[in-house]
C-alpha cells in the first residue's frame, strides 16, 4: 500500500478543515434520529422484499419469443436482479447467460464475469479465481474491461481485509492497488465508477483530504441509484472513522444500510459494520438489532465469507446483550422491591397526612374564624383613623377661616404673618385631607401629587399669573406624614420667601423645584429661584429669621442636611441621602 508523508502542520491543517466539512455536511442530522429511522426501515423490509420478488416476477412473464440478442439481454436483466438479492438464484441466471451466449465470444464473456462476480460476493474466492484463470480483458470495450478489473479488484481487497493479519496481506494489498488503477483507467470521465476507485484509492493512500472531495461528490449525485449511495456512503464512512469523528460515520453507515434495505440489497456489508461500530461504542442494543438483520441478510443470499465474519462477532455481541438483559432484570427485580418498600411506607405516610390535615383543618378554621375578627378590627381602626384626619383637617380648616378673619382687621407685617400662618396651615390641613379620603387605601402620601397641589394654592394666593413661572420635576416617591408634613412646610417656606422677595418691582422669573429619589427611598429636595438673590451681607448660619430656623429646624426632622446657596439666585437643598 502507499502512503503519503505528512508533517505535523499539514496534518493539522487537513484535520481541521476535514471538521468543517463534515459540521456543514451532518449539522442538520442527528446520529440517534438516523439509527431511529434504520430500526423502522428494517422494520419495512419484508414490504421492501415482496416488491423486489413482484418485479422479478414481472421480468420472467415478459420473456422475448424469439431467441438469441433478446434472450441473452432479458436473462442479464434477471439475473442482475437477483445479483445482490439471492445467490443461488443469481448464479442460476449467470448459468443461463452463458448458455444463451453461444458462440458470440462477448457475451460469453460477459456472463463469465457474471458468474465470477456472484462467487465473489458469497466469498468463494477459489471457484471465480479458478473461473477468470484463462480470462483475458484484451480486446475488449472498455465497458467489459471495467467489469473485469472492479472483480479483481474487490477480490484483493477483500483477501487483503480477510488476511490482515497474514502474510499475503501486503500482496494482496499491491495487486488491489494495480486493479483499482486499472479501473480508474479504463472507466469513463466523471463516472460512479471513476469517482468511487479514485476516492477509494486516496483512502488507501490515506490522503483524507482528496478522497473528502470524491465522495462528497458523489453522495450529493442525485442520479445515483439506490445501490450505488449504499456503495458510496458505507466506503465514505471509512474516512470519519480513520479521523475518530464516529458519530458522522455512524450517520453515513445508517444511510448506507437504509439504501440497502429499501433496494433489498441482502450482498451488503454496511449494517455489520455499524453493528461492530456501535458495539465498541457501547451501544449493545442497536449493535444486536443491527447484527441479527446482518446475519439474516447473509443467510438470505448466501454470502459465506460475511457467515464467517458474523460467526466471529454475532456470539460476543448477543453475550454481551444477554448479560446487559440480566443485568437488567436484576436492577428491575431490586426496584420492584424498593418500590414496594416505598409504597408502604407511602400507606403509612398517609394515614398520617390524613390525620395531620384533619388537624391543620380545625386549625385553620380556628385561624380564619381569628382573621375575620381581626379583618373588622382593622377596618375598624382604619375609619377610627380617617375619621380623625378628617377632623383634624377640619380644626386646621375652622384655624384657616379664623386666621382670613382676623386678617380683615391688620395690615402691613401683621397680614403678611396671618397670610404665611395660612399657608401652613393649608399644607398641613391637605396631608390630612387626602389621609381621609375614601380611595386612600394607606396612610403613606404620594409626595409628587401633594406638593403639585401645594404649588397650585401658592401660585393662586399670590396672583403671580405668568410673570413667575414654577418649574416642577419630581419623581415618584410616597411617605408617611411624619415625612409629608415637613417637607411640604419646607416648600411652603421656600417657594413663599421666592414670591414675596426674589422679583420686585413686577419683574419675571422662573422657579424650579425638583425631587429626586435615591436608591434607598431617601430623597433630595432642590427650589431655586432666578430672582435677585440673598443680600450681600446674608449669613445663613446667624440669620435668625422665622422662615429660616423653621426650614433648618424641619430638616433636622427629617434627617437631612440643610443649605441655602446664592448664585444667580437663591438655591435651598435638602438632602436626607447625607447625614447632618
Amino acid at each position: 500500500m502507499i502512503k503519503t508523508r505528512h508533517n505535523t502542520f499539514l496534518t493539522a491543517i487537513l484535520c481541521t478543515l476535514f471538521q468543517l466539512a463534515a459540521t456543514t455536511i451532518f449539522c442538520q442530522n442527528n446520529k440517534s434520529e438516523w439509527l431511529y429511522a434504520l430500526r423502522n426501515e428494517i422494520g419495512k423490509s419484508y414490504h421492501y422484499d415482496k416488491g423486489k420478488i413482484k418485479s422479478i416476477a414481472e421480468l420472467h412473464s415478459d420473456a422475448p419469443e424469439s431467441g438469441g440478442g433478446n434472450q441473452f439481454r432479458h436473462l442479464l436483466k434477471i439475473q442482475e436482479a437477483y445479483s445482490v438479492f439471492k445467490f443461488d438464484s443469481a448464479y442460476f441466471y449467470a448459468m443461463k447467460l452463458k448458455e444463451a451466449a453461444g458462440a458470440d465470444s462477448l457475451l460469453a464473456k460477459q456472463a463469465e464475469l457474471k458468474i465470477c462476480a456472484v462467487l465473489l460476493s458469497a466469498g468463494m474466492f477459489k471457484e471465480m479465481f479458478d473461473t477468470l484463470k484463462l480470462f483475458s480483458p484484451q480486446g475488449l470495450p472498455d465497458s467489459v474491461q471495467t467489469s473485469y478489473y472492479i472483480l479483481k479488484a474487490r477480490s484483493y481487497t477483500d483477501l487483503s481485509e480477510y488476511n490482515q493479519a497474514g502474510i499475503f496481506g501486503d500482496l494482496y494489498n499491491v495487486q488491489a492497488d494495480n486493479y483499482i488503477d486499472s479501473c480508474i483507467s479504463s472507466s469513463p470521465e466523471n463516472s460512479f465508477t471513476r469517482l468511487y476507485y479514485e476516492g477509494l484509492k486516496s483512502i488507501r493512500q490515506e490522503d483524507i483530504r482528496e478522497a473528502g472531495q470524491y465522495f462528497n461528490r458523489l453522495t450529493k449525485d442525485p442520479a445515483l441509484t439506490l445501490h450505488e449511495q449504499a456503495i458510496a456512503y458505507s466506503t465514505f464512512s471509512d474516512i470519519y472513522i480513520r479521523r475518530g469523528m464516529t458519530d458522522s460515520a455512524i450517520i453515513l453507515l445508517a444511510e448506507a444500510a437504509i439504501a440497502d434495505i429499501r433496494s433489498s440489497t441482502k450482498e451488503t456489508t454496511a449494517i455489520l459494520h455499524l453493528a461492530t461500530l456501535l458495539f465498541k461504542l457501547g451501544d449493545i442494543e442497536n449493535a444486536s438489532l443491527f447484527i441479527q438483520k446482518a446475519a439474516s441478510d447473509a443467510k438470505t443470499f448466501g454470502a459465506r465469507q460475511r457467515m464467517v465474519q458474523l460467526g466471529n462477532i454475532l456470539p460476543v455481541i448477543e453475550a454481551e446483550r444477554v448479560a446487559s438483559v440480566e443485568k437488567d432484570k436484576l436492577n428491575i427485580t431490586l426496584y420492584a422491591f424498593i418500590i414496594t418498600l416505598l409504597f408502604i411506607m407511602l400507606i403509612a405516610l398517609s394515614f398520617i397526612i390524613a390525620k395531620q390535615v384533619r388537624k391543620l383543618n380545625t386549625q385553620q378554621k380556628l385561624i380564619n374564624e381569628n382573621n375575620t375578627v381581626l379583618q373588622r378590627l382593622v377596618e375598624e381602626k382604619e375609619w377610627l383613623l380617617k375619621e380623625v384626619h378628617h377632623r383634624v383637617k377640619n380644626n386646621l380648616h375652622t384655624i384657616n377661616s379664623l386666621l382670613e378673619s382676623q386678617s380683615a382687621y391688620l395690615k402691613n407685617d401683621a397680614l403678611n404673618a396671618i397670610r404665611d400662618t395660612q399657608h401652613r396651615v393649608f399644607a398641613m390641613s391637605l396631608i390630612h385631607q387626602k389621609l381621609y379620603q375614601p380611595e386612600s387605601k394607606s396612610t403613606g402620601i404620594e409626595i409628587s401629587v401633594y406638593l403639585l397641589e401645594l404649588i397650585k394654592n401658592l401660585q393662586e394666593s399670590y396672583e403671580t399669573g405668568q410673570r413667575v413661572i414654577i418649574q416642577t420635576n419630581l419623581d415618584s416617591l410616597t411617605l408617611d406624614i411624619s415625612q409629608a408634613v415637613p417637607i411640604g412646610l419646607i416648600l411652603n417656606e421656600a417657594v413663599t420667601n421666592a414670591l414675596k422677595y426674589a422679583f420686585p418691582m413686577q419683574r419675571q422669573g422662573e422657579i424650579n423645584i425638583r425631587l429626586t429619589k435615591s436608591s434607598n427611598n431617601h430623597f433630595i429636595l432642590e427650589i431655586s429661584d432666578d430672582g435677585i438673590g440673598l443680600p450681600e451681607q446674608f449669613d445663613a448660619g446667624n440669620n435668625k429669621s422665622l422662615g429660616l430656623k423653621l426650614m433648618r429646624g424641619l430638616s433636622e426632622d427629617l434627617s437631612a442636611r440643610f443649605s441655602i446657596e446664592n448664585r444667580k439666585g437663591t438655591r435651598i437643598i435638602i438632602d436626607q441621602t447625607k447625614s447632618r
